[in-house]
């Protein structure tokens, strides 16, 4: 009998390891946090991102509370936390802890001190208060298997007069054309968003392969 739960204890552990195994895979595409980092990190990338416009856009405030959904390697938490400095603070999501160990020796060499790195969930921001301004997502959503049921929980974080803020590659434009599953429309977007409360308030012609919407509550 015991022979026979240890074996049933041990199949039990390699189903969990596989499912850990194959979900950050989903979530981060297949590639590790140093190869996330080299890719979302390079300066002509970061050049060509728009920052500076898409931060206008965004019309941010002072003492604003952002959550950076999908961090990454901090390209665009440390120009949030900049804007909405002082009194405001940006909450860097992550679902991998080497993401937010290098978004943390970042922000300290350049001496930003309103970053919060967070560890979420693949299905829930783990955000510590319900206290958000603006989420923001840069080619992000499509990481996400449950992408419904991720901006129902996110909606549960924000403030009432919070928006939420969504740059997606298009997949009429060619965005993730080798990738079904990897594709994510405006129009899909919209219909999850409406579920969660929320309709589309602004929306930006800036780039040539993605779609920039803003979304408040209705």
């Amino acid at each position: 009998m015991r022979r026979n739960w240890q074996r049933a204890a041990g199949l039990a552990g390699l189903v969990l390891a596989i499912g850990f195994a194959q979900a950050p895979a989903w979530q981060l595409g297949t590639r590790s946090a140093d190869e996330w980092i080299k890719r979302l990190d390079r300066p002509e990338r970061v050049a060509s991102l728009k920052i500076e416009e898409i931060l206008a856009k965004l019309q941010l405030q002072r003492g604003d509370v952002v959550a950076d959904i999908g961090a990454g390697a901090g390209v665009f938490s440390v120009p949030l936390a900049r804007t909405v400095s002082p009194g405001g603070k940006v909450y860097a999501v992550e679902i991998d802890q080497a993401l937010l160990d290098y978004i943390n020796r970042k922000v300290i060499e350049q001496n930003v001190k309103n970053v919060v790195t967070i560890l979420g969930r693949f299905e829930d921001p783990n955000l510590p208060a319900t206290d958000v301004d603006l989420a923001f997502f840069h080619d992000v959503l499509h990481h996400i298997k449950d992408r419904a049921g991720y901006l129902k929980k996110l909606a549960g974080y924000l403030k009432p007069s919070a928006r939420i803020a969504m740059i997606e590659l298009d997949p009429k434009k060619g965005g993730h054309k080798d990738d079904p599953e990897m594709q994510v429309t405006k129009d899909q977007v919209t219909a999850w968003m409406a579920d969660s409360g929320f309709k589309p308030v602004a929306e930006y012609p800036m780039f040539d392969d993605k779609w920039f919407t803003v979304y408040a509550r209705r």
